[in-house]
């Protein structure tokens, strides 16, 4: 009989031998994480025939949506041992974590999976892109004096740059300073490294990136406007022979003859309360709509854009996961008219209208 249950401090073994089973993960970077990461008040596992075959973890983070701060969880570790898939393990703890999430007082639960369709299914829809810088052999480029390797002592000093760079965004982390910090020490504990473009005294662009006899792979990025081309060559220089692979902001344009940039989408997000997330949002759109949702049952209702119940008929009826996008900015209603059931066209029309999109991006796999 499979049971679902909060974590306990005693089952983080369990968790890391799934992780382990599941990822493939490096056992430095593995004890890094599970020492300083783990967070079983906020996670759930799966147990069946006396072991755990199922787990996922939650952190919680404040989310910037439409420029306000969301108190909201990050998603990681989502895994079922290779024994016991294919048995609706995942659906079970979905269902539980989203519920209990509600319950902590989170509005949403974003998370940047592998492959973003098996999500789909629990109402877990994209709300974000990344572009991706690509080529297949760096050449050689001299390296600009304005490079500078960021050692653990100066982490600290990148953080204003990444504080005023999310303020562009929604969907993404607003992490505190000392999350920031803890970051870079995740990247640290896998033999990441990091550098910075440093012109006049001041930090113009970061990257944290991986470096093996192969490939160098950057995993976060951030500069100000101007400056990316300058931090990409400042990797290229150091990357030589190599292969090459950049995650950047999707607004972010830079060309090289030897590289491809591409979009995609990357980074999912549910919804944990809508009433409560409606609330904090304080959107000024009249009118109300009807929202469906198999997981959350309180959100099966009417309701008005301040989050209160509607008393009047709907203009339109809408999955929690789709109106997440558009509360996000990632979708207008227009563009996701074919998955909502339109009842007034006329005051349809007005609400898109009140909903921009909005430039959103999620930095953070984890």
């Amino acid at each position: 009989m499979a049971k679902v249950r909060v974590a306990k401090q005693k089952d983080k073994n369990e968790f890391y031998r799934l992780w382990k089973a599941c990822f493939g993960d490096s056992d430095a970077f593995c004890d890094w994480f599970f020492e300083n990461r783990f967070s079983p008040e906020d996670s759930v596992v799966l147990e069946t025939e006396g072991e755990i075959a199922s787990c996922m973890q939650a952190f919680p983070y404040t989310i910037q949506i439409r420029g306000k701060e969301i108190p909201g969880a990050m998603l990681c570790g989502v895994s079922t041992h290779p024994d016991h898939r294919k048995k609706g393990f995942m659906g079970k703890i979905f269902s539980y974590e989203m519920n209990y999430l509600r319950k902590r007082g989170f509005l949403t639960a974003v998370h940047t999976p592998a492959v973003l369709p098996s999500y789909f299914s629990f109402g877990h829809f994209p709300v974000a892109d990344a572009a991706y810088l690509k080529c297949n052999v760096i050449p050689s480029l001299k390296q600009t004096d304005h490079i500078c390797i960021m050692e653990e002592n100066r982490w600290k000093d990148l953080y204003p740059l990444y504080s005023h760079f999310s303020e562009k965004y929604s969907g993404i982390i607003k992490r505190t300073k000392a999350d920031f910090v803890r970051k870079a020490a995740d990247y640290a504990a896998d033999g990441g490294k990091s550098i910075a473009y440093i012109e006049h005294e001041i930090i113009k662009a970061y990257a944290f990136y991986y470096q093996t006899d192969e490939e160098m792979i950057c995993v976060e990025a951030v500069a100000e406007d101007g400056y990316w081309e300058k931090l990409m060559e400042g990797l290229f220089a150091l990357g030589k022979g190599l292969s090459f692979s950049a995650k950047l902001p999707p607004d972010v344009k830079v060309s090289f003859p030897f590289a491809t940039l591409g979009k995609f989408q990357k980074g999912v997000m549910g919804l944990c309360n809508a009433g409560a997330l409606l609330k904090t949002l304080n959107l000024s759109v009249p009118y109300g709509f009807k929202l469906i949702d198999p997981v959350i049952s309180e959100h099966n209702t009417t309701f008005d854009f301040h989050g209160n119940p509607y008393p009047g008929s709907p203009v339109f009826e809408i999955s929690a996961g789709h109106l997440l996008q558009v509360l996000v900015g990632y979708y207008s209603l227009h563009e996701l008219r074919n998955e909502i059931v339109i009842y007034d066209e006329a005051k349809f029309d007005e609400i898109d209208h009140l909903l921009p999109k909005q430039n959103c991006y999620i930095i953070d796999e984890y």
